[in-house]
């Protein structure tokens, strides 16, 4: 317990017996991190930062004022930019599952919205300011500002307070 207060000073484990954190991980000062959360070899997380109990971090970027909810697993070479929202349970995929180009990682930028439940799928980018709706699956990019939502996700926008299908 008193080593991850000593590795992380500034960070905030809710309950470091319940929390592991690999050797070559970076956090910076003011994040929180939840119980029963893993953060893997090679993870950086930014400043201010919260990161719900019983998540899976695995080697990627998260920058400063993220919030990731209970239960989410970020796999490997995701890139999370600043002032982004990740709701529960959200998942992200790396590997699809070709041996032609079989690796392909996510990135999340600033300022985006991702609905609990949701999956970002291989080499997916969601634009500044997007937003996911809950339980999507997130199949190809979602332009900046955008809303989307569903399985496949359909890209909505805002017209004089009503809201409309656009199929790109």
């Amino acid at each position: 317990m008193k080593d991850l207060e000593r590795r992380f000073p500034g960070v905030r484990f809710y309950n470091a017996a319940l929390t592991e954190v690999q050797i070559n991980v970076s956090i910076g000062v003011g994040t929180r991190i939840g119980s029963m959360t893993l953060i893997h070899d090679g993870a950086s997380i930014g400043s201010g930062t919260t990161i719900g109990s019983h998540c899976n971090i695995c080697d990627c970027r998260i920058g400063d004022r993220v919030s990731i909810q209970t239960g989410c697993h970020i796999t490997r070479g995701v890139v999370i930019e600043d002032d982004v929202f990740i709701g529960p349970g959200v998942i992200t995929l790396n590997d699809k599952l070709r041996g032609d180009d079989p690796i392909a990682y996510p990135r999340i930028c600033r300022g985006a919205k991702v609905g609990g439940g949701s999956v970002i799928l291989p080499g997916v980018t969601i634009g500044e300011r997007a937003t996911v709706g809950a339980g999507s699956v997130v199949r190809r990019n979602v332009p900046a500002g955008r809303t989307t939502l569903g399985d496949p996700i359909h890209v909505r926008r805002r017209a004089y307070g009503s809201t409309t299908r656009i199929d790109e």
